[in-house]
């Protein structure tokens, strides 16, 4: 090979480097939106599962304890705020809670007559606690409010 196309070969092989000094930045510049999309989205989904875990948990004492809890004279009272207390997580005024005690469907309250223990409350029947609470989705200022519901419930027989 003469001197002169060596010379004219390596110019050719400066100039073709010199115009891909910037191409990862650009590169860069295209993939880290996405990246960062998809990142913000796995965030936003563990949240919602963080929510449903302890939505889960939560409702798996409250039953339990609601099973237990025959000589209360509001027992899903009793049990309503314990699951609110033991949820720092979960918004309170976003949860809904539904009793179900020996196929009577009650709200967050079941009050005995005039002050005695609920009669619903018999040792051998069940107590279901149900819960719902709704979770917000959002990637990047889109958000998904309403999207979906998290719920959780649980069945027990009462001691």
């Amino acid at each position: 090979m003469n001197p002169r196309s060596m010379h004219s070969a390596s110019r050719f092989v400066s100039s073709v480097r010199s115009r891909e000094e910037g191409g990862a930045l650009v590169e860069m510049a295209v993939t880290l939106p996405l990246l960062m999309m998809v990142m913000t989205g796995i965030f936003s989904f563990s949240v919602a599962i963080y929510q449903k875990l302890q939505l889960a948990e939560v409702v798996s004492n409250g039953g339990r304890y609601l099973a237990v809890d025959r000589g209360d004279d509001d027992p899903c009272k009793t049990v309503a705020n314990a699951i609110y207390s033991a949820a720092p997580g979960l918004s309170q005024n976003s949860m809904s809670l539904t009793f179900t005690i020996n196929g009577v469907q009650t709200g967050p309250t079941c009050p005995g007559a005039s002050g005695t223990s609920n009669a619903n409350m018999v040792a051998g029947g069940t107590a279901q606690v149900e819960a719902s609470y709704p979770c917000a989705l959002g990637v990047y200022g889109a958000n998904f409010s309403g999207a979906c519901t998290l719920r959780s419930d649980i069945t027990e027989v009462v001691q």
